[in-house]
């Protein structure tokens, strides 16, 4: 599969996605770590069975399913979350990459080397 890549302009385009996706992986993974801790403190006094345990794991279940579909929506895009930097996005360019980060509601672009920023 050729894999797209974006001139400033049509990658300063796709921003406003790229940051509406960003937003729903960082607000959910800070949701399953939350939900991760709450989960580990009720299982040592619950059973496994227990409906609190059970709810805690539809939902920390539906946080999980949901990152996963924000990740293909990049990849599908063509972008991808830096390996080194899990809330930074790389799109792809024919110099490498470019790089978005930051504060989520602002924006920044730079290139970034092969393999991710550091």
């Amino acid at each position: 599969m050729k894999r797209r890549t974006y001139a400033l302009k049509e990658a300063e385009r796709i921003v406003p996605l790229l940051r509406s996706i960003g937003k729903e992986i960082h607000g959910r993974r800070k949701a399953a770590e939350g939900i991760q801790k709450r989960l580990e403190l009720v299982r040592r006094v619950a059973r496994s069975g227990n409906a609190v345990v059970r709810n805690l794991e539809a939902e920390l279940s539906t946080h999980l399913r949901e990152i996963r579909s924000s990740e293909r929506e990049l990849d599908h895009l063509g972008c991808r979350l830096d390996e080194r930097h899990p809330f930074r996005i790389l799109i792809p360019s024919s110099e490498g990459a470019w790089a978005f980060d930051g504060n989520l509601d602002d924006t920044r672009f730079y290139t970034a080397p092969a393999g991710g920023v550091a």
